[in-house]
């Protein structure tokens, strides 16, 4: 069993049913609270990864509120599709107007030790109540969810331009035989919502999805360079040199679209997702040194073709200024009109 399944699993056992004297333990900071009546020992409460952490202040929501059904990007995130890092908020459909809103975290940690100290870092998201009529639900593993597609186009209509994005290429990549908008299903999705310019926006984000985006770290990275007006990069661009296949590009600039390097050459782009190098999921058993002298004999090989070659991570994105100018540095100059980045906003 994978350890933080186990520990999930070990989590919501014990938030489910806690002990007689939980509030006594809760006083001294040996368990969290996530609500009144639901409790997890605070060590393991901060040993949960934040998608684990998640994922339990939803069940737990949806023990207590029977009926609940979740919708937007949680009802991605809990049918397993990327979003970027974890959804700002646990989303859940209602009926009526009567309960519109979103309402804080009950969630509390006391105590004076290091480790509860941390857990009131880690607070779950708050509630946040959408409005969808008729309220169609369906089944999740043991919880209610909106159907895809309406979750899917609920996020493209509403949230920030890069959140939407992801969802919409981790949807294209598990399915790329077919443009979204060409999805009967989504398309009916996108007509039923009230608002012309919630429309447009649903339709504008969904024809810049891409299945080339391979994680979410590469969609945030190619809607922030959408909004910002450079040219769209190819995705997985394949580069060869003599001796072989030397690996596929994160993003690639034609040199057509943008000022010439002096070789002439394509700009290549890469995100260093550190997971690739550190996580054994990802590497089949690599450990990090050996991914990383990989990628750099990768990285040269495409050097010694004239290719320039720009890294970016995480950091990067979280500081955009910092990233923007990384790539006017690199070259890139601005092309998109007013019209197509007020679309991404």
């Amino acid at each position: 069993m994978d350890t933080m399944n186990g520990l999930y699993d070990a989590a919501f056992a014990f938030a489910r049913i806690p002990p007689p004297n939980a509030s006594r333990a809760f006083a001294r900071g040996d368990l969290v609270r996530l609500r009144r009546g639901a409790y997890v020992p605070t060590e393991l409460w901060v040993l949960l990864d934040a998608p684990s952490r998640f994922a339990l202040a939803a069940a737990v929501h949806a023990w207590f509120v029977p009926g609940a059904v979740f919708c937007g990007e949680t009802s991605l995130f809990l049918r397993g599709l990327p979003v970027v890092r974890t959804p700002t908020a646990i989303d859940v459909a209602v009926g009526t107007n009567a309960q519109l809103g979103t309402r804080p975290p009950t969630f509390e940690a006391r105590g004076d030790t290091d480790v509860a100290r941390r857990a009131r870092t880690l607070a779950p998201p708050p509630v946040r109540r959408h409005r969808h009529s008729p309220l169609v639900a369906e089944a999740v593993g043991t919880l209610d969810c909106i159907p895809a597609p309406d979750a899917l186009v609920e996020v493209l209509a509403s949230a920030k331009f890069a959140r939407a994005l992801t969802v919409a290429d981790g949807v294209l990549r598990l399915d790329p035989a077919q443009p979204l908008l060409d999805r009967t299903p989504v398309a009916d999705a996108i007509a039923r919502l009230t608002f012309r310019s919630q429309r447009e926006r649903a339709q504008s984000r969904a024809l810049l999805a891409r299945a080339g985006a391979e994680s979410p770290g590469e969609s945030v990275s190619r809607a922030l360079v959408l909004m910002w007006g450079f040219p769209e990069p190819a995705l997985q661009t394949e580069y060869r040199d003599s001796p072989g296949l030397i690996g596929f590009a994160d993003f690639t600039w034609h040199s057509p679209l943008v000022p010439q390097s002096p070789s002439g050459r394509d700009r290549l782009g890469e995100f260093d997702g550190w997971g690739k190098y550190l996580d054994t999921r990802l590497t089949h058993g690599e450990d990090a040194v050996s991914g990383l002298q990989r990628e750099k004999q990768r990285e040269n090989r495409l050097l010694a073709l004239g290719h320039p070659v720009l890294r970016w991570d995480w950091a990067d994105l979280e500081r955009q200024a910092r990233f923007r100018a990384k790539l006017v540095t690199f070259g890139l100059v601005p092309t998109r009109s007013a019209a197509f980045i007020q679309k991404c906003a």
